[in-house]
């Protein structure tokens, strides 16, 4: 009985902590600037408290349905403040909201919008969502529609975010990414994000060894650059870690174990490597120059290593 009251009481201050927060945004400012409220961004600054302070289920999502309204009709900075609010937000917290599909039903529609920043920050939003519409289909197909640049990089984090969670949406978006890597007028950053994507495809055998003869058939290419040459190491080292595929090719004696371990451990040195130059390296060019020499050095070292297992 004592526990039921408590609730109780944690739900009704929940509602009236979200009614002020609400009375904040909805508050005529004296000046404005851009349509841009200072009043609102003061606002859903104090949401990813608030969530913490209030995890009921039942505040939760009348927080989420707010967010989602405000989403609908506010402007790009609004939307910007509210996709920041939802990264914050713990995964835990979204798989308890009640009304999912209501929620979708009022940010969806901006993905139709003429504007390309509000259809980029709408992806981002459902990137960060994706653990509770990663089988939704209308989503799934708005993360897979992108013209504009900003609106393309913004696609592809959304579909890396689903891509974690959802077989079906990888078995669609491996189909895309081979078509991309093969159009010429992708951009070469676009193709390394695309190219990381990869490494989520582990649940299903299958899908394992295509993900990996197109990361052999990258590399096989006389013309890869070092970055992608190292992503797509780096990217193949993390499915084939994962991935329960080809393990009398990978794993039939502890030499091939090992020799996946000091890929790892190469990436690794390479990462070090980078911050060490970066934060202690005053001379640029001794930084550029070092830089070159150790990476290529790495790329030489991993290329023997690895070589065996692509064989």
């Amino acid at each position: 009985m004592a526990d039921t009251d408590l609730s109780a009481r944690q739900q009704a201050e929940g509602h009236k902590s979200l009614l002020q927060l609400e009375t904040e945004f909805n508050a005529k400012p004296r000046t404005a600037v851009l349509s841009i409220q200072g009043s609102q961004i003061r606002a859903l600054a104090q949401f990813p408290s608030f969530f913490q302070t209030y995890p009921s289920p039942v505040i939760l999502n009348a927080a989420i349905l707010k967010l989602a309204d405000w989403f609908h009709h506010g402007n790009n900075v609004v939307r910007m403040h509210i996709y920041k609010v939802l990264e914050s937000v713990s995964k835990h917290h979204l798989t308890e909201i009640i009304n999912v599909d209501e929620t979708m039903r009022r940010i969806l529609p901006v993905l139709g919008s003429n504007d390309p920043t509000a259809r980029a920050l709408t992806l981002r939003v459902f990137g960060c969502m994706a653990i509770i519409y990663k089988d939704n289909l209308d989503v799934q197909h708005g993360v897979q529609q992108s013209t504009d640049r900003f609106e393309t990089e913004a696609a592809i984090w959304a579909s890396d975010q689903f891509s974690s969670r959802s077989t079906t949406f990888l078995s669609v978006m491996f189909m895309r990414i081979q078509s991309k890597l093969a159009d010429p007028t992708t951009s070469f950053d676009i193709q390394l994000k695309l190219i990381k994507i990869l490494r989520h495809m582990h649940s299903d055998i299958a899908m394992a060894r295509q993900a990996k003869q197109l990361c052999l058939r990258l590399l096989d290419e006389k013309n890869s650059e070092e970055r992608l040459v190292i992503v797509v190491l780096r990217t193949l080292t993390q499915l084939l870690s994962v991935a329960l595929i080809d393990q009398r090719e990978q794993v039939s004696d502890s030499e091939d174990r090992i020799t996946m371990q000091l890929i790892s451990f190469f990436l690794y040195i390479n990462r070090l490597i980078d911050f060490f130059l970066i934060y202690y390296t005053m001379d640029v060019y001794s930084y550029n120059k070092a830089y070159f020499k150790i990476s290529n050095i790495l790329v030489i070292m991993i290329l023997c290593l690895v070589s065996p297992i692509l064989r």
